[in-house]
């Protein structure tokens, strides 16, 4: 894992300028990669940086970057890892349009190789991994930017700057500083933030930076700036959806999904470092150490953090997987004084705001402390098996479809009174759906993930008008009648909102950045492309959300029969949840206050309706705008 940086139009700069900013970005983000860094130009279009983390050929020079092709002037700067690398190798040394000769053991100069061989389009097809990589084709001057299927890797990336040129680097601050972007403010994003806690791409707080879009690739040549889709999750999954079997053999689904990701275990678990697991004890993360420890000749080491407080440590049930496995496991004992003093470094760490991730930024750091440089998590399992409650209230909801038939004012009647009821923001949300027009998937679940609801941010900004809801577009344009989406099951519909929404830009992004604060790679199996193909073709009742009456993910859960016990399958779900109201009014008060007087004085927002929407606000909605005002006073953003 890495951190990759470049300048494309250094004719544009005074001499040695580009050079120097490709530095800066490269120095700004050397906690991704402390074991070398890399400066390479062609002195006539384009300057690459590279820092490095060495998981593959860790003692070799070879494998350092920018990858130069000294005959051809032919260049690579890559983030992540190709898990396939070494049957790719294979296929590259018997294959007639590759002349390459291998210098190193490591994937990095596979996919260069497979790049010079194959051509782009090619080669990102055969690439199972997670990644983002900037490839200068001399011969062609073009460079090709691109980015993996679900978008595990960033890659940010600018044209609009005063130097004319394009730079990308895999992080925000490393784009600011490289002095070329002026920090300022997209308010098209703060509005998406106010109402999600996140930006979605292509769009980032920050005006005139953008976020490739995961399964993107961009080729750039001459004047000419081509951004297109390489991968479509939908697609792929109606193809898979047309191979089933017509008789739907529950078993024999079980047992292929089962190989699918033993398979996909398997190929995260290849490392020429360290390597380790989170462990909480639920499903997801017992699901990949049940299967590592199936896999590996030798203890799987386990990492889980262990509370003080005996509501909040779930450290025990950690414990009893980690005794069936045999693993080497190691509890991060922590007062809730320690948490509270590692929230102004998290805050620190953070390179695009979000109220969420302090929990991976804490046992990140403490895994890497542990000598462990890469670690599996069971991150996307929810998202793919209907494991939030998302999935049934979205039934629940198209099951009613009929209220709808009732008067407007009927149903905003009834929504009023709920609320006055039941006060809370949920309620508030049931209202908003009431008093809408239509119950479909694309109304109902762009509000369902909203943390401020238009009302409020209208109050919030000031505004009588508001930007178009993004992940509303996102979903009517993706799920819209003619679309490969449309026709797939209705739980894979809501699969695939959350793979773009709140998966790709919350849970990864806060995952990339908070790992890699800590210079820790987190690999996820459950993002393996074919697993996902796989479980979206399925119809929905055989991937039933949990409810009430049904435990959650059950076909994952008979999928994994003999790793998952009943006690584990039948837990309520509960993340790693810290006792934030109490905080926020008491130790973290002063941290929480900066961020809201910071915000206050940022003239982006209406100060008086701030403080009245905060008198009544969850610690989430409070913490959300704290984190905002931080990082716009952090990084100077206006």
């Amino acid at each position: 894992m890495c951190g990759i940086a470049g300048v494309f139009g250094i004719e544009n700069f005074p001499e040695g300028e580009a050079h120097s900013a490709a530095l800066k970005m490269v120095d700004a983000m050397s906690h991704r990669g402390p074991n070398s860094k890399g400066i390479w130009s062609d002195n006539k279009n384009l300057s690459l940086g590279h820092s490095r983390l060495s998981v593959f050929d860790t003692e070799s020079s070879e494998a350092n970057q920018p990858l130069i092709d000294k005959p051809s002037g032919d260049a690579l700067v890559f983030n992540g890892e190709i898990y396939n690398f070494r049957s790719l190798r294979a296929e590259l040394q018997t294959s007639k349009e590759c002349n390459h000769t291998f210098k190193t053991t490591g994937d990095s100069e596979v996919l260069f190789a497979a790049l010079r061989s194959w051509g782009l389009d090619r080669t990102l097809h055969k690439l199972d991994g997670m990644f983002a990589f900037a490839w200068w084709n001399a011969a062609e001057e073009k460079l090709s930017l691109a980015r993996d299927r679900f978008g595990i890797k960033p890659l940010y990336w600018s044209s609009e700057n005063d130097k004319g040129a394009i730079l990308f680097a895999s992080e925000v601050r490393s784009l600011l500083a490289s002095g070329c972007i002026a920090r300022r403010v997209n308010k098209d994003a703060l509005t998406d933030y106010l109402r999600y806690s996140t930006v979605h791409a292509p769009d980032t707080i920050v005006k005139d930076i953008k976020l490739l879009e995961a399964g993107c690739a961009i080729e750039i040549q001459d004047e000419s700036t081509d951004v297109f889709r390489w991968w479509n999750t939908a697609t792929e999954a109606l193809k898979a959806k047309r191979n089933l079997s017509p008789t739907n053999d529950l078993d024999a689904i079980a047992k292929d999904l089962r190989e699918t990701l033993t398979s996909s275990v398997q190929a995260r678990m290849q490392s020429d470092v360290s390597i380790g697991a989170f462990l909480s004890g639920g499903i997801d993360s017992t699901a990949i150490v049940g299967l590592m420890s199936e896999i590996s000749e030798k203890p799987i080491k386990t990492f889980t953090v262990a509370i003080d407080d005996a509501s909040l440590d779930e450290s025990q049930m950690a414990r009893t997987v980690s005794k069936k496995f045999k693993t080497q496991h190691h509890e991060i004992h922590l007062t809730t004084d320690d948490v509270l003093e590692k929230v102004p470094a998290a805050l620190a760490a953070m390179d695009h705001p979000s109220f969420d991730g302090l929990n991976t930024y804490i046992v990140s750091g403490a895994t890497h402390e542990a000598g462990i440089t890469v670690a599996l998590s069971g991150l996307g399992s929810d998202e793919i098996f209907a494991g939030y409650p998302v999935f049934d209230r979205s039934v629940q909801l198209m099951k009613h479809q009929w209220i709808a038939s009732w008067p407007r004012g009927l149903r905003r009647l009834v929504g009023m009174s709920y609320h006055t009821l039941f006060p809370g923001e949920g309620s508030r949300k049931r209202a908003e759906i009431l008093a809408g027009n239509y119950f479909a998937l694309e109304h109902t679940y762009p509000l369902s993930r909203q943390l401020f609801l238009d009302t409020d941010v209208k109050q919030i900004l000031g505004a009588k008008s508001l930007a178009n809801n993004a992940v509303f577009e996102w979903i009517t344009d993706a799920l819209r009648p003619g679309t490969d989406a449309f026709s797939l099951p209705f739980l894979s519909k809501v699969s695939l909102a959350e793979l773009h929404t709140y998966l790709g830009h919350t849970l990864l992004r806060d995952t990339d950045m908070f790992s890699m604060a800590h210079s820790l790679e987190v690999r996820t199996p459950f993002m393996d492309h074919k697993l996902v193909t796989k479980v979206l073709a399925l119809p929905d009742n055989l991937k039933p959300p949990r409810s009430d009456s049904r435990p959650p993910k059950s076909l994952l859960v008979k999928a994994l029969d003999g790793i998952v016990s009943e006690d584990i399958s039948m837990r309520e779900k509960q993340g790693f949840v810290l006792p934030w109201d109490a905080w926020l009014k008491g130790p973290l008060d002063q941290i929480y206050s900066e961020g809201i007087d910071a915000l206050a004085s940022s003239e982006l927002i209406h100060e008086r309706a701030l403080q009245k929407i905060l008198s009544t606000s969850t610690w989430s909605r409070k913490w959300s705008l704290s984190v905002l005002g931080y990082y716009i006073k952090r990084h100077g953003l206006r």
